[in-house]
């Protein structure tokens, strides 16, 4: 498609707001949809965090096979410990046997010599990776936390690929391939037979398959009005949040990995109904030049939302479609309307900088927001009730962030939200190290409460700062570079281990950074969802703020 042809469709396209509007904000037929979207969000969302159980650590001490037969119970006040084991608490080292008796007595250990352990005891029931390989002492640690790292490194390369195959054949079809095949990988994960198979499968499941919620999120922002989408950012990310709690369930009833994985991703296998089933997004089809199966599909949606169209969207409607014959999406589906999307982004100067800065506080949200899930399973108590209490205290958030975002605006709430989730981990730095769970957990609840309020946000925000065509391309591209930050936050328990206050000191400071930079951005409350790119930069262009004045002069200077 010319350049020319694509801006005469752009400009085309914001005609159709009016026939939007007049479909109603939320109506039956976004019921429905909504419904629909429930269901993978609630299933994908388990995936992104179930390595926290399948490589999970399990308390472990040497086997002392002159003392104690290989399956014997973990029974950590064993007398033959006092002189079988150094003093030191050293989990992986034994002193030496010299069999002078015969006997399990002090007499058959060389107490001025320290072996390396073989074999362990574990302290109970629980099955995770680390058990079934022993990947245990310093030397395997670090393998435990890969796993989580490696799950985000795929996340990485999923969400800018979902984001160009959503933006090019639909968003039905992005989230319909990308739970399918996540729960193609999971169950084959659940067979591996040793660690590099299972790191391996970790790795495919989450590249090839963990962009689908954001293809949910980005269908079900495009499929309701302006006045609603807040409401329904919530309604999603509630979802996000049930969906972990229920994996820690699944989780504490199994405490088997295998089992666990089955349970979580053997219901994605039956997604394939939804192509029949699932409506498209209007908007996307509209985008897109697909003006016959969209005037279907407005149709379909005026009479379930029970409202008649005007004699004037229709007559608008009719037109394009009979000019349709004009963009070739229409003939041919699988032909992109923009296959180069960066390289758009690059010609405006605005969209590039709001680029940048929007991935920075993505990196930043999910570095915080994974970091205080990961690390509130290790600050004692059951850790099964501390990974649900930490899921389920998003809900009250998104309650709190439905009264205020549509009040305060986006960029306040995103701001002050960020800045209380670092302050609470900076006041982590202040609690005794042994003891104070009831402290230390109430602290993490407040920061996953704060930043489930950014992040709920910030979904929001992203959605409303770029245009439709290519909304889902710069939002994954955020979405992407946010998986930096997932990237290092599972090294963080194991990063406290060697420097006890930097994993909290880390999240505060990039928290305060990016709080900072909210406040640059401009507000996007009761603005319309941009269509083109020209509609895009015009969000905020004239406040009185440092974006409007830097807007002002960009303008200035390209009418020179």
């Amino acid at each position: 498609m010319s350049e020319k042809n694509r801006e005469k469709r752009l400009d085309s396209e914001s005609g159709f707001s009016g026939i939007l509007d007049e479909l109603g904000a939320f109506g039956r037929f976004q019921i429905f949809t909504y419904v629909l979207l429930f269901f993978p969000i609630f299933f994908s969302n388990m995936y992104t965090l179930n390595f926290v159980f399948t490589a999970a650590e399990v308390d472990y001490r040497c086997l002392i096979p002159e003392c104690e037969p290989p399956d014997s119970p973990f029974d950590s006040n064993a007398a033959f410990l006092e002189y079988a084991l150094p003093p030191s608490g050293e989990k992986c080292r034994r002193f030496g046997h010299i069999n002078t008796t015969g006997q399990c007595s002090i007499m058959d250990f060389d107490q001025s010599a320290e072996i390396q352990c073989s074999e362990f005891v574990y302290a109970n029931q629980e099955h995770t990776i680390m058990n079934e390989w022993d990947l245990t002492c310093p030397s395997n640690e670090w393998k435990l936390s890969l796993v989580g790292t490696i799950n985000n490194i795929g996340q990485f390369i999923a969400l800018p690929i979902t984001g160009f195959f959503s933006d090019r054949y639909g968003r039905k079809s992005a989230l319909v391939a990308g739970i399918m095949i996540s729960g193609v990988f999971g169950i084959i994960k659940s067979f591996s037979v040793n660690y590099p198979m299972f790191l391996t499968l970790e790795l495919l499941e989450s590249a090839l398959g963990s962009g689908s919620y954001s293809a949910c999120f980005v269908f079900g922002m495009e499929a309701v009005g302006a006045s609603k989408r807040l409401l329904g950012g919530v309604i999603m990310t509630s979802t996000y949040a049930f969906g972990q709690a229920f994996y820690g369930l699944i989780a504490m009833w199994t405490q088997d990995w295998r089992s666990m994985i089955r349970w979580a991703y053997a219901p994605a296998l039956l997604f394939f109904i939804y192509f029949w089933i699932m409506p498209e997004s209007i908007r996307w089809l509209l985008a897109s030049g697909r003006f016959h199966r969209a005037r279907r599909l407005i149709k379909k949606m005026a009479k379930i939302n029970r409202v008649t169209l005007s004699e004037n969207s229709q007559k608008h409607l009719d037109e394009k479609v009979a000019g349709s014959h004009l963009f070739p999406t229409e003939v041919n589906n699988a032909i992109p309307k923009n296959p180069y999307p960066l390289r758009t982004v690059m010609k405006s100067p605005v969209l590039l900088w709001r680029l940048a800065t929007c991935s920075f506080v993505w990196m930043t949200n999910a570095f915080v927001y994974y970091g205080l899930v990961l690390n509130s399973v290790a600050i004692g108590g059951d850790k099964y009730v501390n990974f649900i209490l930490i899921c389920l205290i998003e809900l009250p958030a998104f309650v709190l962030c439905y009264l205020i975002v549509d009040r305060a605006g986006r960029r306040i709430t995103l701001s002050i939200s960020l800045l209380i989730a670092g302050i609470s981990c900076l006041c982590q730095l202040f609690l005794p190290t042994d003891g104070a769970e009831v402290p230390k957990l109430i602290l993490f609840l407040i920061g996953k409460f704060s930043i489930t309020i950014s992040f709920t946000t910030l979904y929001l925000f992203t959605n409303e700062l770029f245009p439709t065509e290519l909304r889902h391309s710069l939002m994954a591209t955020c979405s992407m570079m946010g998986r930096l930050g997932g990237i290092v936050a599972p090294q963080t328990p194991l990063l406290g281990k060697y420097v006890e206050f930097l994993p909290m000191t880390l999240f505060f400071s990039t928290a305060f950074i990016s709080s900072l930079i909210i406040l640059h951005y401009p507000e996007t409350l009761h603005t319309t969802l941009p269509d083109t790119i020209q509609e895009a930069e015009k969000i905020g262009a004239n406040s009185k703020g440092l974006y409007g004045v830097c807007w002002s002069k960009i303008r200035r200077k390209q009418e020179r």
